[in-house]
């Protein structure tokens, strides 16, 4: 696998499409990523449009700051229909701006990325492809158990480039057959000046503290119900600590029935969907994620750069982030036992949560900002777009 140096590199402006299902204001972590990176090529000069899908009561093109959206992507949610339409939409768009285009950059390496392959067949467009997420919840996985895989698998390989954002996502894409002059390792990034330690708005409004967090979607990939669990015990030998679950999904109604069953109503508050979560990672003590696949979590980066020490599981990126003891602590999140036992540990040792939170701040700062991350995209997408010789 190549490796590029960070540095930026200087150079005319580019005119890039991101591809992504969905797209601010509906925002989740994927979404959270593309519209970091797109504005921050957007402040550095480049020309970006972002292809996304018809949000009902959003016109289908406006701005976000210098960033275009167009919502181009059609799709009927009937079975195999979703899909087919998704990918003749978005191809069909893409082939008509394609002379507009420099390059496309799908944050994600489903249906998009089927798209975005067959253009590159047919133009030579150059495409990146960057999936969100590895494990049983990752594109790879789930488009191999699409109908019709073989052809899906072929085009999404036909696509230029691909960027792997955690190992385990690396060593899929190479399973898969990407080969190694195709693909490289680069990582997501954060706003270190948005995201810092700081005293929160809503101290007086939550429990007392210490506080643990969640920060993300209620749905089966998180876990959250091995979470509770684990809760319990926790509760039992640290009864003044209290949960906090930031967001929504499809999970949350049976959730709130678990939390009750295993009598919690006291230590865990559902807080539902904020559009800004940064008060409630400064309010809060650590965070957690026991999530059973993952890419690279923005949640997580978000609280590493807010200083929180971190108990997670071993999925994905987070132990691409998180080493044992260091930024936080890893956890086996098959079972409560562990997950309580680590979750126990570092709340009752605050020297250990102050050493984690700073390590984990200084390790964002230091590799992880935005305009680092931004500088490697950058420098791949002149390589990528420069004259063939």
């Amino acid at each position: 696998m190549r490796q590029l140096s960070p540095e930026p590199v200087q150079g005319t402006r580019l005119r890039i499409g991101i591809c992504l299902s969905l797209y601010w204001p509906i925002e989740s972590g994927a979404e959270r990523q593309a519209r970091r990176q797109a504005q921050e090529l957007t402040r550095r000069g480049h020309q970006v449009t972002v292809y996304t899908r018809r949000v009902l009561g959003r016109p289908v093109r406006e701005r976000d700051g210098d960033v275009e959206i167009c919502r181009a992507i059609r799709t009927w949610d009937l079975g195999p229909l979703f899909g087919t339409t998704f990918l003749a939409s978005l191809a069909w768009r893409l082939w008509r701006d394609r002379h507009q285009l420099d390059l496309v950059h799908c944050h994600q390496a489903s249906w998009e990325a089927v798209a975005a392959g067959w253009v590159h067949r047919r133009t030579g467009l150059p495409t990146l492809i960057q999936p969100a997420a590895g494990g049983p919840y990752g594109e790879v996985q789930l488009m191999n158990q699409a109908r019709g895989h073989r052809l899906i698998r072929s085009l999404i390989l036909s696509n230029s480039h691909f960027v792997a954002i955690s190992q385990q996502i690396e060593e899929e894409l190479r399973e898969w057959g990407v080969a190694d002059a195709q693909l490289d390792r680069f990582a997501s990034g954060i706003d270190v000046a948005e995201y810092a330690a700081g005293a929160s708005p809503l101290e007086s409004q939550l429990p007392a503290r210490p506080r643990a967090i969640f920060l993300g979607r209620l749905h089966p990939q998180k876990n959250l119900a091995v979470l509770l669990h684990a809760w319990r015990r926790v509760h039992s030998q640290c009864p003044e600590a209290h949960l906090l679950l930031v967001g929504d999904g499809p999970q949350r109604a049976a959730l709130e029935q678990l939390a009750t069953e295993l009598q919690l109503t006291e230590c865990v508050r559902f807080l539902g969907q904020q559009s800004n979560p940064l008060p409630y990672l400064q309010a809060a003590d650590l965070f957690v994620l026991p999530s059973i696949s993952e890419g690279m979590s923005n949640s997580l980066l978000e609280a590493m750069a807010c200083g929180l020490p971190s108990v997670v599981s071993s999925a994905g990126g987070n132990v691409d982030l998180i080493h044992d003891g260091q930024a936080g602590l890893v956890a086996d999140a098959s079972g409560p036992a562990d997950l309580a036992d680590q979750l126990l540990r570092m709340l009752q040792d605050a020297e250990l949560r102050a050493r984690c939170g700073a390590h984990a701040r200084q390790l964002i700062c230091q590799r992880y900002s935005i305009q680092a991350v931004v500088d490697r995209y950058e420098k791949l997408y002149r390589q990528l777009t420069a004259p063939r010789v």
